[in-house]
């Protein structure tokens, strides 16, 4: 069983899938979506390691700020992004982590193809899609995934939730 959490933006999905990855007590592999500002608008997108620290030095900017639009920055997700997920479905023992799926991906393909190859695989997912965006219809329509819509009222107690349907240690 795959997870991927979704909502309002600003209601806690990625801080709810940090949580539960915690809980589950596995390596952390795959990627993570932030912006290094807390003005979003004053900083670019970055792509990173799932289990590095955003200051690591290993992140790659992936969309900046362009007439007032985020727009994805070239071959970031499809090369990086991939080369992450491709890495993460070498390890079982693992969690993959996709913290955020977004729009600026629509148009990476080879990226899409990771995360379908990680659904279809045997290593448990955990994921972050933002809604509204048409690309992730592949995503929540595939057999092995569960939507979680997170709320105010459920954002403290789905960690737990989500750990039990992944199937991880318990504490």
């Amino acid at each position: 069983m795959h997870v991927f959490l979704t909502g309002d933006r600003g209601i806690g999905k990625s801080r709810a899938a940090a949580a539960a990855a915690a809980l589950l007590r596995r390596p952390c592999l795959g990627f993570r979506t932030a912006f290094m500002a807390e003005d979003h608008r004053a900083s670019a997108l970055y792509l990173f390691p799932a289990g590095a620290d955003s200051q690591s030095g290993e992140a790659r900017v992936a969309a900046v700020w362009a007439d007032g639009r985020l727009t994805a920055a070239a071959g970031v997700f499809d090369s990086y992004g991939a080369d992450l997920l491709r890495e993460a479905r070498r390890h079982p023992e693992a969690l993959i982590l996709m913290d955020e799926c977004g729009h600026v991906e629509r148009d990476a393909l080879s990226f899409q193809r990771e995360i379908l190859a990680c659904l279809d695989g045997e290593t448990p997912v955990l994921g972050v899609l933002r809604r509204g965006q048409p690309w992730h219809a592949m995503i929540r329509e595939h057999p092995n995934v569960r939507v979680l819509e997170v709320t105010a009222q459920n954002r403290d107690l789905l960690p737990r939730q989500i750990a039990e349907l992944i199937g991880g240690r318990r504490p």
